[in-house]
């Protein structure tokens, strides 16, 4: 196995090895991080939008929510 070294960081970026296994898991880890990343900035831009909310209608879906309930 090789290791490539980032030229911007220094660290290692990747490993080389043969199988098709390591392939999919890291392909699999990348998914799941770009998944992951396009949730949080959607879920960041819905919370901006309702923020652009004229007052009426933010107390109407009751928004910011409250802290009253715990987070499952």
């Amino acid at each position: 196995m090789k290791s490539e070294k980032s030229p911007i960081f220094g660290g290692d970026i990747a490993v080389r090895a043969r199988g098709n296994g390591f392939y999919y898991a890291i392909q699999q880890f990348v998914s799941d991080k770009i998944q992951a990343r396009r949730r949080r900035l959607s879920a960041h831009h819905a919370a901006w939008e309702l923020a652009q909310l004229p007052d009426y209608l933010k107390q109407d879906i009751q928004w910011p929510p409250t802290s009253d309930h715990e987070e499952r």
